[in-house]
Order: C-alpha cells, then structure tokens, then sequence
C-alpha cells in the first residue's frame, strides 16, 4: 500500500525526534504492508515552515538510511500546508513542496474552528496553477463534523479528501468516525492515509482500515482509495 500522508521525518515537526523513531515507524510501516509513503511534514501554521529544499534534504537522509537497513521502503517528499493566502506565494516561489515534488497536488490542512468563505475562491486560485488541493483528515475538523455539506462544497470546487485510517478504526473517537462514515456513504472519500506521527499514539497503519472500508463499501471503493488514487497523484509520467 501507499501511505499519502505521514509525520516520518525525524527531528523536522512534531513527529519523530530522531532517526531511530522514524526506523521504528519504518519497519511498523513494512510489516504492515506499506511500501511507499509520502513525508507530509506541517508547513505554514505558525510554529513550522519546513521549505522544499529542507523537505527535500530530510527524505534523503531517511531514505539513505533505510537502504543501509535494507528496508523495503520507499519515502517520498510532500507537506501538509495549513490554509492560508501565504501558500499561493510560497507556491509561486517554488518554496512549497507538493507531493512528490510534481507540481500537481498539495496536502492542505483547515483550520480548527471555522473554515472561511473564501476556501472556495482559494481552491479556485489552486487549480489556475494546475494543483489540486488534497484536504487532510476532514473527518476530524468540528466544522465539518458539525455540517457534511461544507465538505461536500469543497470538493465540488475541485477538491479531494484524505480520511485518516485510525478514524475508520475509532481511535479519534465517535464523533470521527461517525462523520468518517457519513463520507464514506457520500462517496466523497478519495484518499485513506495513517497521519502518523510516533510508534504508539499515532503509528503508521493501514491494513486494518483497509479491511473495515471493505465491508462499509466493497472493494471497488477500496480499490480507487488505497491504490488507483495514490498511485494517479504520485505518477509523474502523467503530468
């Protein structure tokens, strides 16, 4: 499977302090079934900036060392951006990673307590500059979770959405996984990732939310989430 969206990188947020964690999260990672994921670092919400060329830099030194342990495992550059005007500039300037650095797709964080009116014209303003905006974790964000039809709104301006496997399983408890499934039952769901940031609260894993979707929404579902979406946005050759 492809991971789309991981705190892997050590000692860059709020993910692994160091390397040994991030080896740790690794080979949980592999036993789990995942042979690719997407380094999605904060950038842009006031405590991290993580630029591309910082990005850039860690996922090679992650990657040496994996080889170095012979682990079958792939990482890739991205971010997880929090909304704001400042990602257009940051874009412009080539300063902003997209995932796997290919110019077409960005992780975008909204924020916590409301969602202005302009996200429509902001995402608008995304897809003049050929990137679609890739909205992370919907499922937990309490607007959303108070009114679906917000994220519906997004998505029909061009945006995707990305659940966090451990809100299918429950660990964010029952107001997420409830909002989770009414994505679901919407088909709006377009992504499934780990969101990981540690070996215990928050590992990487997504075999078992692969097996819960399977029985909420068949394997066509579970086909186009884990596999033909991760694979679509990560293939430069298309681009």
């Amino acid at each position: 499977m492809i991971d789309i969206h991981s705190h892997i990188l050590p000692g860059i947020d709020d993910g692994p302090a160091g390397m040994e964690e991030s080896l740790k999260m690794a080979r949980i990672a592999v036993e789990d079934g995942i042979h690719t994921i997407v380094a999605t670092p904060h950038c842009l919400n006031g405590i991290y900036s993580n630029r591309r060329s910082d990005i850039l830099s860690a996922c090679a030194g992650l990657n040496r060392v994996l080889k170095e342990h012979r682990m079958p495992l792939e990482i890739l550059p991205g971010s997880e951006a929090r909304l704001c005007l400042e990602i257009l500039d940051e874009l412009e300037k080539g300063r902003l990673m997209t995932i796997n650095d290919a110019g077409r797709y960005i992780s975008v964080e909204l924020p916590d307590q409301f969602i202005p009116d302009t996200v429509i014209a902001f995402i608008n303003r995304l897809r003049g500059m050929n990137i679609t905006p890739i909205v992370s974790h919907p499922e937990r964000n309490p607007v959303i979770q108070n009114n679906i039809e917000v994220l519906s709104h997004i998505i029909s301006a061009g945006a995707l959405s990305q659940v966090t496997a451990q809100s299918l399983t429950g660990r964010f408890g029952r107001r997420a996984l409830r909002c989770c499934t009414e994505i679901i039952e919407r088909d709006m769901i377009h992504f499934m990732a780990s969101d990981a940031h540690s070996t215990q609260e928050r590992p990487p894993g997504l075999s078992a939310a692969h097996r819960k979707l399977s029985s909420l929404a068949g394997e066509e579902t579970v086909e186009r989430v884990f596999f033909t979406m991760p694979r679509m946005i990560l293939d430069k050759k298309n681009h």
